[in-house]
């Protein structure tokens, strides 16, 4: 086994994803300096963050925090391209893993009762064969005693990639594009909604909105990257 390992890591070494470079077997994703680029955020114990203000006047959100601050061109990027187009499921439970190691060090986002992940249109989680933020979600919900829902927002309409689109085609290519399952009542539960990446905050808004019309809850916000 040692010697079949040792063959594969002689012909396949691993490779930084970001810069391509070789990398020591036992790091995960990057090298160290493409690492080092990675920008945390402090939201997890900021209250009235940057992200939190996205919603102001828009919707109520409890707490809303990010892992890391997202710039395009940069490692980040590559990973978040990794887990939504290629399915790098290890770093979404590494994100999660890591969402829970913040978590730790705040009084915020407590008492959660319920994990949903922004669903994908069953066309699209079809054809890409899984929802990138699902593992991230079962990690945290499964570590906070949380129920995970896979099924709880419903993806209505089949809309096009954000990543071209101004804030104002964002907000009309999301406008009611989901949908709450009406099997499940919330009712004075705290619903935590998850995501791998916020931009506009327009594609959260609409799952936000869908849910608080047929619920009466507290919602809070995590995703893998904040984009500024």
């Amino acid at each position: 086994m040692t010697l079949a390992k040792d063959l594969r890591d002689l012909f396949v070494p691993n490779r930084c994803l970001h810069c391509k470079c070789i990398i020591p077997n036992q790091r995960l994703f990057l090298c160290l300096p493409c690492d080092h680029q990675l920008e945390f955020t402090s939201h997890f114990e900021e209250h009235n963050n940057p992200l939190e203000k996205i919603f102001y006047g828009k919707v109520d959100v409890s707490s809303a925090a990010s892992l890391y601050f997202y710039h395009k061109k940069t490692p980040i990027q590559t990973l978040i391209k990794s887990l939504k187009y290629f399915d790098l499921q290890t770093f979404g439970e590494f994100s999660g893993k890591s969402v829970l190691n913040e978590l730790k060090k705040t009084k915020r986002f407590k008492d959660i009762d319920i994990v949903i992940p922004v669903p994908l249109h069953p066309k699209k989680e079809k054809e890409r064969g899984y929802n990138q933020v699902e593992v991230f979600a079962k990690v945290i919900a499964e570590n906070i005693k949380a129920k995970y829902l896979k099924d709880a927002l419903i993806k209505i309409k089949y809309s096009k990639s954000q990543t071209s689109l101004n804030q104002e085609d964002r907000n009309s290519n999301v406008s009611n594009l989901f949908t709450a399952n009406p099997q499940y009542n919330f009712n004075q539960k705290h619903v935590l909604i998850v995501d791998d990446i916020l931009t506009t905050g327009a594609t959260m808004i609409s799952c936000i909105k869908a849910i608080k019309a047929l619920n009466n809850v507290n919602i809070s916000l995590i995703t893998i990257a904040y984009a500024i």
